[in-house]
């Protein structure tokens, strides 16, 4: 149960840091942009022109995973009393 609990940690560390870098590209690309629609607003249509939509979407996996792994034991016993 131990080795869940690290891989959770390290999921979690690596989520947080690719988001990190993914939001400091989008910033640095923020310099670039001539132009931008209103919904979306600046900083993601600098995500979306920049290709970091994926990284960003694989680092929220990475951090979700990484929660759910080191807390998959307290989720087990709350299922199991939810069940009953």
């Amino acid at each position: 149960m131990a080795k869940k609990y690290w891989a959770g940690i390290l999921f979690f560390i690596s989520g947080v840091i690719l988001y990190g870098f993914t939001s400091v590209g989008a910033v640095v690309y923020l310099s670039f942009i001539e132009g931008w629609s209103n919904p979306p607003g600046k900083y993601w249509s600098a995500v979306l022109e920049g290709g970091l939509l994926f990284p960003m979407i694989f680092s929220w996996i990475l951090m979700g995973l990484g929660i759910l792994f080191m807390f998959s034991k307290e989720l087990k016993t709350m299922y199991i009393r939810l069940s009953n």
